[in-house]
């Protein structure tokens, strides 16, 4: 509860346009300003759909598209976009205690390493969501899936993008 009243609406009428970082990232690729070839990176992956991001804003399309201009191959999850299977962390459920086994965040991870089209060929678990990040690195230990799969944040393989081009001899993306 906020200490005084407050019954104003921000953005009410939606003058100001908001955006998931994925989002402005995803447009600096298109337009090229990253300039990635999309074969910077070469990992077979499969990204979970986070709840705030997916389902509660309808954006699915700029995380997956900044992950294929970085080079990896995308495979899909068994249940993604609308019908992802996430516990709802963003929105508090990364406190809860489960007493069912395995533990959503180890079904999950069972789900990317077995329903999957790449199966056992998934390197990374690709999230776009800071609970979801805390929620499947700790699946990852008590599921034991730590030798098996790798949890990365979109983030994390942009960046490894962006070193690895540099690395291969091109100068860093200038802002015009």
């Amino acid at each position: 509860m906020m200490p005084f009243d407050y019954e104003q609406q921000w953005n009410a009428d939606g003058e100001v346009d908001v955006y998931h970082w994925t989002q402005a990232v995803e447009e600096l690729v298109d337009e090229g300003r990253l300039e990635l070839s999309g074969t910077e990176l070469d990992y077979t992956v499969t990204y979970h759909d986070p709840c705030h991001l997916g389902r509660y804003n309808d954006e699915y399309e700029a995380p997956r598209e900044i992950i294929e201009a970085t080079g990896c191959e995308l495979e899909e999850m068994p249940r993604n976009r609308a019908d992802s299977f996430c516990c709802g962390g963003g929105g508090g459920g990364l406190w809860m205690e489960f007493d069912e086994e395995p533990k959503p965040s180890e079904e999950r991870l069972r789900e990317a390493l077995e329903d999957t089209d790449a199966g056992a060929g998934i390197e990374k678990f690709v999230v776009a969501c800071p609970m979801c990040m805390t929620m499947y690195e700790d699946g990852r230990k008590t599921g034991g899936f730590e030798d098996e799969i790798e949890i990365v944040d979109v983030a994390e393989l942009l960046v490894e993008a962006i070193g690895a081009r540099e690395k291969a001899g091109f100068e860093p993306a200038t802002a015009d």
